[in-house]
């Protein structure tokens, strides 16, 4: 544990048992402010897993809190998703009570498998959320985030319009499926999957677009691929497979590794850094959460996009990969605010 804590940086790792709760809070640094980040309530197949997602994911929040201009640190909580029967207010009522404990040094949110209801339950216990119904639901704000950022990669990058382009998304949660009816309203050609039958029936019903088997997505011809599900799903061995010229999605840790960054690079399939263009949620959060204003608000928001195009200069630039240049990027920007608080 202590090893997987040092091979990335990681301040803290808090572990919870309460009954039915069995959950951890991993915060990567607090240089910049609190740590900020979503609560997961998904299925793991061990405490490693679980810890090794929570951990990875801290990570990547201090990169994304870093380079979106917000005064905050990184932090994930994970809950491991009880088998059987539980109840649910009591249990996100249990994990606020575990927040409280930790002073502020740790401000939690929605993430995969939580909602706004979950975050109300929280708020009960605790002052240390965001994204409960007082603040809103954060994902519109991803789901912006990631559109514009696709439209800076197909007309500035690739030289295709959004109405000639083939966008495939890969999971329909919250932000993918917003993603999807933006792209929709921008006359992209879409393609999606999900492992929810309903969700693709749906969106055939009413969108009409074609739905991928899942295990087919990540290959399918496209001009951006947008993984918009769990992460670690561009690995050394998809890479060689895939069929884009472009990577801009969602979800979190899309990179299995560095290596997956370096063979993107190598096959000259240009890689949006999650870490950069998903960070609309964290920023309207931590926006409401801090009582800014609305016009400054979306400043920051407008600030993604920059950020996105200096990413992609850098990285030709230099010639390395777009992963490497926007970890180094915020790595400078946490280091240069000294210790940790």
């Amino acid at each position: 544990m202590f090893d997987l804590m040092k091979d990335h940086q990681l301040q803290e790792l808090h572990c919870f048992q309460q009954g039915k709760l069995n959950a951890m809070v991993a915060i990567h640094s607090t240089r910049l402010g609190p740590a900020l980040g979503g609560c997961r309530f998904v299925s793991y197949k061990d405490f490693e897993q679980a810890a090794f997602d929570a951990v990875r994911l801290a990570q990547g929040m201090s990169y994304k809190a870093a380079l979106a201009n917000v005064q905050h640190g990184g932090g994930k909580a994970v809950i491991l998703l009880p088998e059987g029967e539980f109840d649910r207010r009591a249990l996100f009522e249990q994990f606020g009570e575990c927040v409280n404990t930790l002073a502020g040094r740790y401000i939690t949110a929605m993430d995969s498998g939580t909602c706004v209801e979950d975050m109300d339950w929280i708020k009960s216990k605790t002052d240390f959320v965001a994204s409960h119904s007082a603040i809103g639901n954060p994902s519109p704000y991803t789901a912006e985030g990631v559109f514009q950022s696709i439209k800076l990669t197909l007309e500035e990058e690739l030289n295709t319009s959004m109405e000639k382009a083939t966008v495939a998304i890969q999971g329909l949660g919250n932000v993918g499926y917003a993603l999807m009816e933006k792209l929709i309203s921008a006359g992209t050609t879409v393609i999606v999957s999900d492992t929810d039958k309903e969700k693709t029936r749906k969106v055939i019903n009413e969108h009409g677009v074609f739905v991928a088997p899942v295990s087919e997505l990540l290959v399918e011809p496209c001009d951006v691929l947008a993984p918009c599900g769990l992460g670690g799903v561009i690995t050394p061995q998809i890479v060689p497979q895939l069929n884009c010229k472009a990577i801009a999605g969602c979800a979190n840790n899309q990179l299995l590794n560095e290596e997956a960054g370096e063979l993107l690079h190598q096959r000259e399939i240009l890689y949006a850094p999650d870490f950069v263009i998903n960070s609309g949620g964290l920023i309207y959060a931590s926006g409401q959460y801090n009582q800014l204003s609305k016009e400054q608000i979306q400043v920051n928001l407008d600030k993604l996009i920059k950020t996105l195009a200096s990413v992609y200069s850098a990285s030709h630039d230099k010639n390395l990969p777009t992963d490497k240049v926007a970890v180094s990027m915020a790595q400078e920007r946490i280091e240069a605010f000294g210790v940790d608080n």
